[in-house]
Order: C-alpha cells, then structure tokens, then sequence
C-alpha cells in the first residue's frame, strides 16, 4: 500500500492534479460539516449529528467540485451521491471514517456499515468494480478507479484523507492501494495544518510503502 503524507499545500496540489483535484473544495466541505453538526441540538435524533456532517460535507464538495470546472460531474446512482469524471474514468465518494483516519500508522475503515450501493462500486475480489456507472440523463460511463473521502473529527482536528479501497470486510471498507492523507483540518484556524519546514525541504513528499 502507498501512502502520501504531502507536507505543504504545493505537494498536495502535485498529488491531487492528475485527478483534476484541488484542495480546497475539501477544505471548505470539511469545514462546513463540521460547522453544520454543531448547529444540531440534544435534542434530535441520535443520529442526526452525523448525518447532518455528511450531507453538508456533500453538499458544499459538490458546490466547490462543480466550480472547478475541471471535468467533475455528479450524479446519484442507488441515491449514494457519487462524483465522477468520465475523462479520467475516476469515481469518488464521501463517507465518515474511523479512528485511524487521517494518519499514515493505522489502517482505516469506514466508521459505519455500508450498503449495496457501496458493495457494487468495490467488489469483494480486491479490484474496484469496472462496470458501466448510471448517470441521471440515462446514460453510462466506465470507472476505472474510486476514490473515497474519509473524515473523522477528534481533539479539536478533523482528520481526512482520499484513498482507493482495494475490498470489504463484512460491510466495511477497511482495505486500500492508495491513500493521500492530507493534513488536519484545524477547527479553531479554519484551515489544514501544514507543517512548517525549511527551504531546503521545500517540495519533499512523504511516502510510505506497507505490505498488503
């Protein structure tokens, strides 16, 4: 498994532009989901919290991917909303993740059970499912690769990172290739953390090898 720990704003910039990706529409998704959960009173449903984190997470990724204008398209096939960008034959969704989210020492899951909208996008044979993906105007396209959004707040940070899942256990995603682990959120800055480092460091990109 590769990991990336991009230590500047540049360095994640070089990982994330082959996928016509930027920064900061994660950025600004994790921050207004983390805003939107707090707006949640005791006394709603339990789950409200969360599930309200998620769909403005959605919501605001969708809004800063659509401004890009990059070639990033969305539709909702099964209702998962799902990202794509049929040039690159790239898919990618949000989904909360857990405890070891966000950090190059432990492997990662997702936090909750995931139905059958996410077990027909990853297969249980390790390889990211090939076959043709709906789109809302009764059209198809082939995705070669899903990427999934993990995030996961704890201690004042909210933890991030965008890895390619390699299969499921039970209903969980927990294997993966690749992750890109971006640095944490910072709540109280309203920003990611990058590390300060000198000149001479300048442009080093952490990267990891695992066995699988």
């Amino acid at each position: 498994m590769a990991i990336h720990t991009p230590k500047t704003r540049e360095d994640l910039a070089r990982l994330l532009d082959p996928m016509r990706l930027e920064a900061t529409p994660f950025e600004h998704a994790v921050a207004v989901g983390a805003a939107e959960k707090r707006t949640v009173s005791p006394a709603a449903p339990k789950s409200g919290p969360e599930y309200t984190r998620w769909m403005r997470t959605v919501e605001a990724l969708h809004e800063g991917l659509m401004l890009l204008r990059r070639g990033w398209r969305r539709d909702d096939p099964d209702n998962l909303p799902y990202f794509s960008h049929p040039q690159l034959r790239l898919g990618l969704v949000a989904s909360s993740g857990g405890k070891f989210t966000g950090v190059a020492w432990g492997n990662p899951s997702t936090k909750n059970d995931k139905g059958v909208a996410f077990a027909r996008r990853v297969d249980l044979n390790g390889q990211v499912a090939l076959f043709d993906q709906p789109t809302g105007d009764g059209g198809s396209f082939v995705v070669d690769d899903l990427w999934i959004l993990l995030y996961n707040e704890r201690d004042g940070m909210v933890y991030l990172e965008l890895s390619h899942p390699m299969s499921m256990t039970g209903k969980k995603i927990d294997t993966w290739s690749e992750r890109i682990i971006f640095p944490p959120f910072d709540l109280a800055l309203g920003a990611f953390s990058f590390e300060e480092i000198d000149d001479e460091d300048e442009g080093d990109v952490g990267f990891t090898v695992t066995r699988r």
